[in-house]
C-alpha cells in the first residue's frame, strides 16, 4: 500500500486532483486534507478470503491478538443505478465485495479511492457462492447467507487514505497485477471456474463478444426490472449480464455488433455473470467488421486494444532488423526493407510521422508474408493493406498481432491474390505404421556423446513409428535433429496443409523445444511451425496435430520435417506416424 501524508491543497490543485475546471473568485478557501489511515494492512485480500473459504463467521482475532486488516482500491460505482449497494474493493491479489445498506456511495467512495479495512468484527461469507462481507440474512436451503451490512458499521471499519486514482491498466490473468492502481483483467470466453478466489468481484474486460438478440430494439432492461442479457463469443460461449431497470441506461438498445465489455465479475450459484458499472463499460461496435474496418488513428486511440477484427491502411514502410519502432531512425519509410516480417501501415499513403503509424506482424509461413513483404514485393509500397488480426503492440507500439495471414485474411489494393477452390486432396502420406522400412532422412546438427543418434524407425507389436528420443542411459543430452521427407511437390496448388499422430508420455521440454518445419527443395533454412495439438503426457497415446497451415510454400516443392531438440532438462521421447499433407 502507498503511504500518504497529510497534504494541503489550495483550490487550483485541487481542481486538478479531481479533473474540473472553474472560474473562481478572489476568496479565502480551505484548505484540502487527503485523508491517511491510521491503521496498516496486514495481510492481502486472496490470505483473507483463502483462510474463510468455505465460511460464514464473524472475523475475530488473529492468534497473536490483532486485527485482520485489508487493503485495496474502489473498483465498482453505483453512478449509473446499476449496482445496487454493493462495494467492491480490489488489491494485487484478488477482490472483495462489500454489501452495505446505502445507496450513492460513489459520491464518497470513487473510483480508484484506496480503503483499509479493519475486517475483525465483520462477518464474511456467501450469497448465493459470492463470497463477500456483510450481515447475517435469512439461509437458503439450510446454508447461512450474507446481507447488507449497515452503513454505520461499514465506516466504524474502513479508513480512506490518498485521494480517487482512477486510472486503469489492462492486464492479463497470467501477470503480476499491480499494486499501486486499479488494473483490469483481460478474459475471453469460456472462464474457468478453477480460481474462485482471484477471479470473483474483480473488474474484468471480456473480449471479442457480441449481445445475444441485439437487433437495435431490444433494451438493456424493462423499466424497474432487473434482467439478464447474454454476451457471446464466436464459438457460442456465453455469460450473463445483469441489467437494472432503475439503471440511467437502461431504455438504451443494446448495441450490434463485436466488442469488449467490462464490468465487476460476480457468482450466483454455479455460474458466472457480469455487472456493469456504467453505459461506457460496453465497448461494442461494427469497428473493426470487413466492411468497416479499423484505421490507424483508431487503434492508435487505445479504445480497441485486444480487440480482433480487420484493420487498414497503406504500407508506408517497415521496422529495421534487431530494432523496436521506438524512435523515427528504427525504421525505414519507403519501399527498402530489411525484414520481410512486419510493415508499418499509415491512415495517408504519403505519412513519414512513426506517431502515426502501426505495425503489422506478417505471421511467419504465411500468404500474407508472402504477398505482403516488402523485400520480395516492394511494388506493394503505398497500397492500402486490409488485414485480420489483434490490435496490441507489436515491435515496440500499437500494432496489428496474431495475423492468421490465410488466404481470406487479407487483401492489397491492386494485387491478384489467386484464391483455390475445389476440396483439399491429398499429395503426400508417409510414415505409415504398416511401413516397414522408412524413406525419411536424418539431419543430425548436435550430438553429445554417447548419443550417437536421435531418430530411428521401430516397430511395437507390428506396428511402425518414427521415434526421436536423446534420453540416453537415464540422462538427458542436448541434442538437435531433424527428420526430413522425400520431396513433395506442391507445384500447381494455391493452398496447402498437414497434419500427423504422434505421442509422448515424458513432456518436460517437448512442447517448447521441438516443432514441424519445412523448406523449399534445395534451399539449407527451415521454416518452423508451433505445433496446434499435442498428445496427453502419462501415458502412450496418439492424438492428432491438427492442421497446419503450410499455404507459405504452396506452388513449390518442398521437403518438410520435424526438429527435435533436448537440453540437459529434458530429452523426451516423440513418437511419430502417419504424416498427411494436402493441397488445393
Amino acid at each position: 500500500m502507498k503511504r500518504h501524508k497529510i497534504i494541503t491543497l489550495g483550490i487550483g490543485a485541487l481542481a486538478l486532483a479531481a479533473g474540473m475546471t472553474a472560474c473562481q473568485a478572489d476568496m479565502d478557501t480551505p484548505d484540502l486534507q487527503v485523508p491517511e489511515a491510521t491503521i496498516q494492512p496486514n495481510m492481502t485480500i486472496a490470505e483473507l478470503k483463502t483462510e474463510f473459504q468455505n465460511k460464514t463467521e464473524l472475523v475475530g482475532t488473529k492468534e497473536d491478538g490483532s486485527h485482520y486488516i485489508i487493503h485495496g482500491r474502489v473498483v465498482s460505482s453505483d453512478a449509473s443505478g446499476n449496482i445496487y449497494q454493493n462495494l467492491v474493493v480490489q488489491d494485487e491479489t484478488a477482490a472483495l465485495t462489500f454489501s452495505i445498506r446505502q445507496g450513492s456511495m460513489y459520491t464518497s467512495y470513487r473510483l480508484g479511492q484506496e480503503v483499509v479495512v479493519d475486517m475483525t468484527g465483520l462477518y464474511i461469507g456467501y450469497y448465493r457462492g459470492l463470497q463477500q462481507v456483510g450481515a447475517p440474512g435469512d439461509p437458503y436451503d439450510g446454508a447461512p447467507q450474507l446481507g447488507f451490512m449497515a452503513y454505520d458499521n461499514w465506516l466504524g471499519h474502513a479508513q480512506k487514505t490518498g485521494l480517487p486514482n482512477p486510472d486503469t491498466k489492462l492486464v492479463t490473468y497470467d501477470e503480476q497485477w499491480p499494486a499501486d492502481n486499479m488494473y483490469c483483467i483481460s478474459l475471453t470466453l469460456p472462464i474457468s471456474q478453477g480460481d474462485l478466489i482471484r477471479l470473483q468481484s474483480q473488474l474484468v474486460e471480456i473480449r471479442n463478444v457480441s449481445f445475444s438478440g441485439a437487433d437495435g430494439k431490444l433494451t438493456f432492461a424493462p423499466k424497474q426490472e432487473t434482467v439478464s442479457r447474454y454476451i457471446k463469443n464466436e464459438a457460442g460461449d456465453s455469460i450473463a449480464v445483469r441489467n437494472s431497470g432503475y439503471s440511467n441506461f437502461y431504455n438504451d438498445p443494446l448495441p450490434m455488433g463485436t466488442g469488449n465489455v467490462r464490468g465487476i465479475l460476480g457468482y450466483y450459484g454455479d455460474s458466472w455473470q457480469l455487472t456493469l458499472r456504467d453505459r461506457s463499460d460496453v465497448m461494442i461496435s461494427n469497428d473493426g467488421a470487413k466492411e468497416k474496418p479499423f484505421t490507424v488513428e483508431q487503434m492508435l486511440s487505445g479504445n480497441y486494444n485486444m480487440r480482433e477484427g480487420w484493420a487498414t491502411g497503406y504500407i508506408v514502410g517497415s521496422v529495421k532488423a534487431g530494432e523496436t519502432a521506438t524512435a523515427a531512425d528504427k525504421v525505414i519509410f519507403g519501399k527498402d526493407a530489411e525484414l520481410d516480417n512486419n510493415l508499418l501501415i499509415a491512415d495517408d499513403p504519403d505519412c513519414t510521422d512513426l506517431s502515426k503509424c502501426v505495425t503489422v506482424d506478417l505471421t511467419q509461413g504465411s500468404m500474407l508474408r508472402r504477398y505482403a513483404n516488402l523485400i520480395d514485393h516492394p511494388d506493394v509500397y503505398k497500397k492500402k493493406l486490409s488485414v485480420l488480426g489483434t490490435v496490441g503492440s507489436y515491435l515496440g507500439i500499437t500494432g496489428m498481432t496474431d495475423c492468421p495471414g490465410t488466404i481470406g485474411s487479407f487483401a492489397i489494393e491492386g494485387v491478384e491474390i489467386n484464391v483455390p477452390t475445389g476440396d483439399f486432396k491429398e499429395v503426400y502420406h508417409g510414415l505409415l505404421e504398416t511401413a516397414t522400412s522408412c524413406d525419411w532422412t536424418f539431419d543430425n546438427v548436435i550430438m553429445n556423446s554417447p548419443v550417437t543418434r536421435v531418430w530411428s524407425w521401430r516397430d511395437y507389436n507390428g506396428k511402425y513409428y518414427l521415434n526421436g528420443s536423446a534420453f540416453v542411459g537415464n540422462v538427458n543430452y542436448e541434442a538437435l535433429s531433424y527428420a526430413v521427407s522425400p520431396e513433395i511437390d506442391l507445384t500447381g496448388k494455391l493452398e496447402a496443409k498437414a497434419s500427423f499422430d504422434h505421442e509422448a508420455r515424458f513432456q518436460t521440454t517437448l512442447r517448447t523445444l521441438c516443432k514441424f518445419a519445412v523448406r523449399e527443395v534445395g534451399q539449407p533454412e527451415w521454416t518452423e511451425y508451433d505445433i496446434p495439438n499435442w498428445p496427453p503426457s502419462g501415458n502412450w497415446t496418439y492424438a492428432n496435430s491438427g492442421d497446419i497451415d503450410i499455404s507459405a510454400f504452396a506452388g513449390k516443392k518442398i521437403q518438410i520435417a520435424f526438429k527435435y531438440a533436448s537440453s540437459e532438462a529434458g530429452a523426451d521421447t516423440w513418437r511419430i506416424k502417419d504424416v498427411v499433407v494436402s493441397a488445393r
